[in-house]
């Protein structure tokens, strides 16, 4: 149990829906992962209905198998864990692919376990992701327009 979890079901949803955001850091477990695990990753857009998020991993590495080329590699911004409350050591924001998820399912999580908010990205850092977002030759020009990512 947590200190969450003595607070009102009203409180608690409000607390999600305030907390999920772009440039919130999420931990939660994610089935979208060969072998599903626990991963950090931010929320870098919505849907102009706010109904849909877009969100991009942070990992430790990046996987030379998959990201092969200067290019591929380029997608992968290198964050130092300095000054970022949210990273155990040096990772790499994946801007190569944007994972959509619904809110709904977001914030119920937040909702029962306020804990996988682990911290939030600085306006630097949210810039830099934009950017990379909008030049990124693998992500879908639609996609991109979906999420306010205009060309």
């Amino acid at each position: 149990m947590s200190l969450g979890d003595f607070f009102p079901e009203k409180d608690r949803k409000e607390f999600s829906k305030r907390k999920v955001s772009v440039g919130t850091v999420l931990k939660l477990k994610v089935l979208d992962t060969n072998p599903p695990k626990e991963k950090r990753f931010i929320v870098v857009g919505s849907t102009e209905d706010d109904l849909i998020l877009a969100t991009v991993y942070i990992n430790s590495k990046v996987n030379h198998a998959i990201n092969y080329s200067a290019e591929l590699k380029s997608l992968h911004i290198p964050v130092s864990k300095q000054g970022r409350d949210f990273l155990d050591h040096d990772s790499f924001i994946d801007c190569s692919k944007l994972i959509e998820r619904e809110r709904n399912e977001i914030e119920n999580t937040v909702k029962n376990r306020p804990h996988a908010v682990i911290g939030t990205i600085s306006d630097e850092d949210q810039e830099i992701i934009r950017k990379t977002l909008i030049s990124s030759p693998t992500i879908k020009g639609k996609k991109k327009k979906k999420f306010g990512f205009y060309l």
